[in-house]
């Protein structure tokens, strides 16, 4: 006899799973209440929310395995390699090539030409779906080539060439960066992740810096110039190949290079890096989760790119965003510099009163970077359980009163600490500004490209020559007029930031109350529809009534 329950048959080989026929839904919709504003720190450490599904838990793992250590390696490396050249000067390289003048100053001059030029023309490039996923590798791997070729410099026209296309190279490193996290996880999601990827670049200015303290002899493993190497210093009598500053450039006998480094990332990123959501699928998602990562990007109200042209241009110029994005940068990037300058003041406290040694004047900056490593994370993290706007403000806040302490100067030694130190802090003000633009962005893939690059060309710009006209050298370390500046900076770019989070929320209110009438017109026709066809129906009812009764 047959049984009343009949068995499910499981599916073939051929056919899909119950889990690949169901729509593609991304969790975002059943968020949970907000937690109180007393208990909603807890939630800094919540990567992966219980309310998300568990297939959206899982490619969140996933791109927090692959993206997340490539753009972080990218930018670590960039910054490891930052003062590379200028401690080959300071170790042989002038003389050897008989530098002199402004040659040394070009240097920095050639690097930033390379880099503005190509800034924005490389966001354009990143945001082409089908160029993403190859572009960042690419530009890696040349740039570890040309690394390589810094061995062979014959003269400073070869250091200038090097210097333009090592420029021009970096443009995906940062901004670049930026954009593909923004492109893949939503905005409570990326905050805490760009504050990660930020710091790596001060992890690697403390790797560069414990680099200079270093005073290494024969055969001793250092930090050599920026990267873990083993230098082998000669005595005044030996004889070697290479004089000392090629050593610290070329090191290929007895250093592993710069190059070597970002080599093996740049080929594992043509395997590993995804581009962004529209890209040509990568083999670590499946296809379902790729149609996951797009649906929650665009439940998230970000828009999937589109042409680049006149559409982009008025979208860029003639709204609010692009200006205010700009100028709030280029006043926080200006107030930057003084956060590098704490070894000019224990240099000035030594000579003055003898206090530190030059190994002490090297390492104790270092706790800056270690400052900026932990505020960076932890501020960046609370932008995801508190108002974007007060994270921000209370950064502003510590950072206008440490340059109001050091513009006032006749202070207490470990007040002096205390500003340098918490000026690290400038740490969480990018990882917030940037992830905000493409936010409030998020409506035109290529506006925000195009803006997030002409903000790092803009604030590159005024910081090239901002700090030779406010804090010039020979008024080190008190610099009144360049703290008094900083001060007005740090003010400005507060109330900019505090400006566009206004003209932001008028904007989603205004949205949301175009919604509801877009809503209300739609239901309205619907019932006139409705209301049409009902009358229809009851005139046909009378008039076959009428039929009958003839």
């Amino acid at each position: 006899m047959a049984s009343g329950n009949r068995v499910a048959r499981p599916p073939t080989a051929d056919e899909p799973s119950d889990t690949a026929k169901a729509p593609v839904v991304s969790s975002s919709t059943n968020r949970p209440a907000a937690p109180s504003l007393w208990k909603a720190w807890k939630y800094i450490f919540d990567w992966y929310p219980s309310h998300y599904s568990d297939e959206e838990r899982k490619l969140l793992r996933k791109l927090d395995c692959f993206i997340m250590p490539l753009c972080c390696l990218m930018f670590f490396i960039k910054w490891l390699d930052q003062g590379n050249i200028n401690n080959a000067y300071v170790s042989g390289m002038k003389e050897e090539l008989h530098l002199s003048g402004n040659q040394y100053s070009l240097f920095g001059t050639f690097y930033n030409i390379g880099y503005l030029l190509f800034e924005i023309p490389s966001m354009m490039l990143i945001s082409r779906p089908s160029l993403s996923r190859y572009y960042p590798p690419t530009m890696e791997l040349l740039w570890g080539i040309v690394t390589f070729c810094q061995a062979r410099l014959r003269n400073e026209h070869d250091i200038f060439g090097i210097r333009f296309l090592m420029g021009v190279l970096e443009t995906p490193a940062a901004s670049g960066s930026i954009y593909i996290l923004t492109s893949w996880y939503r905005a409570d999601e990326v905050f805490k992740r760009a504050g990660v990827w930020y710091v790596s670049s001060n992890v690697g200015s403390m790797f560069r810096r414990i680099s200079a303290s270093c005073r290494v002899h024969q055969s001793e493993w250092c930090f050599g110039y920026g990267r873990l190497a083993l230098v082998v210093h000669h005595s005044e009598h030996s004889m070697a190949p290479f004089s000392d500053y090629r050593i610290v450039i070329r090191n290929l006998r007895v250093a592993t290079q710069d190059g070597i480094i970002s080599i093996p990332i740049a080929i594992a990123g043509f395997f590993l890096f995804p581009g962004i959501p529209q890209s040509p699928r990568v083999w670590w998602l499946t296809e379902r989760e790729q149609q996951l990562a797009r649906a929650r990007m665009g439940d998230d109200g970000v828009k999937e790119s589109r042409k680049i042209g006149k559409r982009m241009l008025k979208r860029v110029f003639t709204h609010w965003h692009f200006y205010i994005a700009i100028t709030t940068y280029i006043c926080f990037q200006c107030t930057t510099y003084v956060g590098g300058q704490m070894a000019l003041w224990l240099k000035h406290e030594a000579e003055q009163h003898g206090t530190y040694t030059i190994p002490e004047i090297n390492t104790i900056p270092t706790g800056v970077q270690g400052v900026a490593v932990v505020t960076g994370i932890l501020f960046t993290s609370l932008c995801m359980v508190y108002p974007i706007w007060t994270t921000f403000t209370f950064t502003a806040a510590v950072l206008l009163f440490c340059n109001v302490v050091l513009l006032v100067w006749d202070i207490p030694v470990g007040l002096h600490f205390t500003a340098y130190y918490l000026l690290g802090m400038t740490s969480c003000i990018t990882p917030i500004l940037f992830p905000w633009v493409n936010m409030i962005m998020k409506d035109d893939a290529e506006a925000r490209a195009f803006t997030t690059g002409a903000m790092m060309t803009c604030g590159w710009i005024f910081f090239s020559f901002y700090p030779i006209t406010a804090f010039p050298v020979l008024e080190a370390p008190k610099w009144r007029k360049g703290f008094t500046v900083n001060t007005v900076l740090t003010v400005a770019y507060w109330c900019l930031f505090m400006l566009g989070q206004y003209l932001w929320t008028r904007e989603l209110k205004r949205r949301q109350s175009q919604e509801v009438v877009d809503g209300d017109m739609v239901e309205t026709e619907k019932e006139a529809k409705l209301g049409s066809s009902s009358n229809h129906i009851e005139t046909t009812a009378r008039d076959e009534i009428k039929v009958e009764s003839v």
